[in-house]
């Protein structure tokens, strides 16, 4: 018999080797640590050691080093049995101290006994083979030492299977985490080794008394929870310190619970380890079965040394997670509380930024109104520094302005409700007044005791002058700082109140500056905003004290005067137009300009402001057409001649979406034969209200108001559809001639809506004449001469009518590609009588010779006409000696006739 010392740091792994070892007829000894085990060898000299490489207080490799140092211990065999490092590391540190064997966890129990046998000399037969059962662990084997030797061990196989059953224990309950896995798998385990038909496994609270657990398989568990602790069993397992073996008839029997199944063996004993009760556990086998014998009693006291240690780390764990979860709190609380002074400091320097950096001035005082600390807002505000008004009452900064009652309500408002706002005028250290918009709030402490006043205060005194400003520039106009139309407006309802109180008169001078954008375009806005503003002060120069001079639009002003006779008036339109036509020098030229004048009388022309202004703009508007530069005082008529175009202008709009508009057509004869070689496309105006519209009145008109763009598309488009109709009636086919505005050829449209036209009613371009008059080549000649190309491209001819009547140009002749000329009628009128006329007409047809350009006569009404016009060369004519213009029904028995007889 040999002496065994296991040294391991955990108590299952001794445990097992305990038990494994524990049926050899070998001496076992157990130590958790090096330290522990250094010690052991000294009093007991083992003949062999089974050791763990890492432990604490002292690990396996230094153990051995120190064993090996002592002479009289060097000599014992030492077995490394550890799974820390890899096998070839392990070999490695076995050998540098000595250590022949090494063997990693988990190994065979026949691998463990070999080894064992192999250090100690021994063979397996000398031995024996292990028994069947093992050992209690051997604090459990001291505390027993009336039980007999074990028995002679059954088969190997027993032995193994018990041994792989109480290792895969082993390693499922040091992974668990919940006692009811810890419970369950130990309850399957123990079943399995020691064959029982019921048992039961009670576990207790830290206090050693309470129940925490009670399971049991086989068994009623609510009939054993009454006696699971007590002097009745299963209670009483709990007192005892050893294996408490029964057989059927034991009168202890009868102290369990009744009703249990009838017992043939009973196996109990408490679970403990050195320190701890932790409860208690017992197997019960039926009558049937063979009966528990002292093998399985050191079983089943190695089942509950492991589940002792189990249950015992798993009450660590569970302490270890309540102190893990207590130090989170903690550690949270404490962030918490980091976080919470870091808050606190942080709102406590940006209330210092605030304090120092905000643009109101603050200041606060003590509960008895005595300044303690201002910001450097307040010094700036009021140029007083802190040092000079530290201590010191806030009635320094009093302006003189509000009285006692008004410093009286401001401290009612404190008392009674702790706050007060309102504006106030202070006065700064330089003595200026300003306006401020000012808060204050009375501070308390928790039991509502006044402790502090404190005051926060805008200077308002920029925001005045803004506003001041705003209303300066609501009421004036920004460029010359004259009243503008609303101002003016108001002033004009209040001179005309007390004029008519008075019954005086009032004379209002519409003034337009001639011309200004020809300054605008050749010098600049810049420059024409200069010479506004020398023309506002000329006019404010003209006009007297009591006068207002007002600007209302661009280059539009007005002059409100009293006079008192219509001499007085004429004198100061006079002085006006003089002082405005006086050179200007603007940006470095001198510039002439002329001033024109529309002027309206109180109460002549109106009595009302609208009125007024109404007919010294109908007054300036007939000024400006007559020539400018002058004046012009209104007259009645001249308002019904604007109702009248406004009227025209109303009604015309109307008429388009209302068919009101209607294409007459004209013939163009040969004058030799009458044969109708064209025709030319005339508008006429229809009014339901206003009978027939002369084209004298609506076509200026439409130019004017730009309605003449869809009026002349509706042309061109009706004129080819209605020339399509005709032809393919089977009628002549003769182009028709339409005339186009220079507004149209303005817009850069003409080609598109000739284009769009041809397409729409399929009119062969050649059948298509545009008519355009002299004023189209005054404008820009680049994008006319641009569109008239283009219309040449399509095939469309090109005339160009009332030719001499405007600015003619032999250089545009050449530079447009043109078809035709047309002598307007004011030379065919009297070229039978002037010399003059017909010399214009007679050189116009050579001009067209010499071009080779086509001729057309137009307003022949005499026969001496129509015989003149032959002799001269003129062989195509139109007027009224053929034919007034007509609706396109009777021009449609006209195409059909062919020819006109005179």
């Amino acid at each position: 018999m040999a002496t065994i010392l296991i040294v391991d740091d955990r108590p299952s792994n001794r445990a097992y080797l305990l038990a494994l070892l524990g049926f050899t007829e070998h001496r076992l000894l157990e130590a958790e640590d090096g330290a522990a085990a250094l010690q052991l060898v000294r009093a007991e000299r083992p003949d062999l050691i089974i050791t763990d490489i890492l432990m604490p207080t002292m690990d396996g490799y230094e153990f051995v080093q120190r064993l090996r140092a002592d002479r009289a211990l060097a000599a014992t065999r030492v077995i490394f049995y550890s799974a820390v490092y890899a096998e070839r590391e392990t070999v490695a540190m076995a050998r540098s101290c000595g250590v022949q064997t090494v063997l990693s966890k988990p190994s065979d129990p026949q691998d463990i006994m070999a080894a064992v046998n192999a250090e100690l000399g021994l063979s397996a037969a000398a031995q024996g083979t292990p028994s069947a059962v093992p050992p209690a662990p051997a604090q459990q084997a001291r505390s027993a030492p009336g039980l007999a030797p074990p028995p002679a061990p059954p088969a190997d196989s027993r032995l193994a299977t018990r041994l792989d059953a109480l290792e895969e224990m082993c390693l499922h309950l040091a992974g668990e985490r919940r006692v009811e896995g810890l419970v369950d798998l130990f309850l399957q385990a123990a079943q399995r080794i020691l064959d029982a038909d019921q048992l039961a496994l009670c576990l207790l609270e830290s206090d050693e008394r309470t129940v925490s657990h009670l399971a049991a398989r086989g068994l009623d568990g609510a009939q054993l929870a009454p006696h699971a602790t007590g002097t009745r069993l299963p209670g009483a397992l709990l007192q005892t310190r050893e294996v408490l073996l029964l057989a059927e008839g034991d009168p202890l029997l009868a102290t369990l619970p009744p009703g249990l199944p009838r017992c043939g063996s009973f196996l109990g004993l408490a679970v403990r380890d050195l320190r701890h009760l932790h409860g208690w556990l017992f197997l019960v086998r039926a009558p049937s079965a063979p009966p528990f014998e002292r093998d399985d009693a050191r079983w089943a006291a190695t089942l509950a040394a492991h589940l002792a240690v189990a249950y015992e780390n798993l009450n660590l764990y569970a302490v270890v997670q309540r102190h893990a979860a207590q130090l989170q709190l903690e550690a949270t609380a404490r962030a918490e509380a980091d976080a919470a002074l870091r808050e606190s400091e942080h709102r406590l320097e940006l209330a210092r930024q605030v304090f120092d950096s905000t643009q109101e001035s603050i200041m606060m005082t003590d509960a008895c109104a005595n300044i303690v600390a201002v910001n450097p807002a307040f010094e700036q505000i009021t140029g007083f520094r802190e040092a000079d008004v530290v201590g010191k009452n806030p009635r320094l900064l009093r302006s003189g302005r509000h009285d006692a009652g008004f410093y009286r309500c401001m401290w009612n408002g404190l008392e009674q409700d702790g706050q007060w706002r309102g504006e106030i005028w202070n006065r700064r250290k330089n003595g200026e007044v300003y306006p401020e918009r000012t808060s204050i709030s009375a501070v308390r402490d928790e039991e509502g005791k006044l402790t502090a006043y404190v005051s926060v205060s805008t200077d308002l005194s920029a925001l005045k002058a803004a506003h001041n400003q705003l209303d300066f520039l609501s009421n004036h106009d920004a460029l010359t700082h004259l009243p503008n139309r609303s101002l003016f407006h108001d002033r004009l309802q209040q001179a005309i109140a007390a004029a008519r109180r008075d019954g005086s008169q009032l004379a209002l001078l519409l003034v337009n500056v001639d011309r200004l954008s020809r300054i605008n375009d050749s010098l600049g806005h810049a420059a024409g905003d200069a010479l506004l503003r020398e023309v506002a002060r000329r006019a404010s120069a003209v006009a007297g004290p009591a006068d207002t001079v007002a600007r209302l639009s661009g280059d539009e002003f007005v002059l409100l005067t009293s006079c008192d006779d219509t001499e007085d008036i004429i004198f100061t339109a006079q002085r006006l137009i003089e002082s405005i036509a006086q050179p200007h020098s603007v940006v470095g030229h001198d510039v002439v300009v002329t001033g024109s004048i529309g002027i309206s009388v109180f109460p002549r022309d109106g009595d009302v402001p609208g009125d007024l202004l109404k007919a010294a703009d109908a007054a300036l508007a007939h000024q400006k057409d007559a020539g400018r530069n002058g004046f012009r005082f209104f007259k009645g008529e001249m308002n019904a001649e604007a109702m009248r175009w406004l009227a025209l202008e109303t009604r015309l709009r109307r008429a388009i979406g209302q068919a009101e508009l209607a294409l007459h057509f004209q013939p163009q004869v040969a004058r030799e034969d009458g044969r109708v070689l064209g025709m030319e496309a005339l508008l006429r105006w229809h009014s339901p209200e206003l009978g027939r519209v002369s084209p004298a009145d609506f076509i200026p008109l439409a130019e004017d108001t730009g309605l003449i763009l869809p009026i002349g598309d509706w042309v061109i488009r009706q004129a080819c559809l209605q020339n399509k109709a005709w032809q393919d009636a089977g009628l002549p086919r003769v182009p028709v001639a339409v005339n186009v505005s220079a507004h149209q050829f303005k817009a850069g449209t003409v080609p598109q809506v000739v284009r769009s036209a041809l397409l729409e009613s399929g009119l062969e371009a050649r059948y298509l004449e545009v008519e355009l008059t002299e004023s189209v080549m005054m404008g820009d000649t680049t994008a006319a001469e641009a569109q008239l190309a283009e219309l040449r491209a399509m095939g469309v001819s090109l005339s160009l009518d009332d030719f001499g009547t405007g600015y003619s140009s032999l250089g545009y002749l050449s530079r447009f590609s043109l078809d035709k000329l047309k002598i307007d009628q004011a030379f065919v009128r009297n070229i039978t009588g002037d010399p003059r006329s017909a010399a214009i007409a007679q050189a116009t047809i050579a001009l067209a010779e010499g071009l080779s350009l086509r001729v057309v006569a137009e307003g022949v009404e005499t026969l001496a006409q129509r015989d003149y016009l032959g002799r001269i060369g003129c062989e195509v004519l139109q007027g009224y000696l053929y034919s007034q213009p007509l609706p396109a029904r009777e021009m449609e028995t006209l195409l059909q006739a062919g020819r006109i007889q005179v």
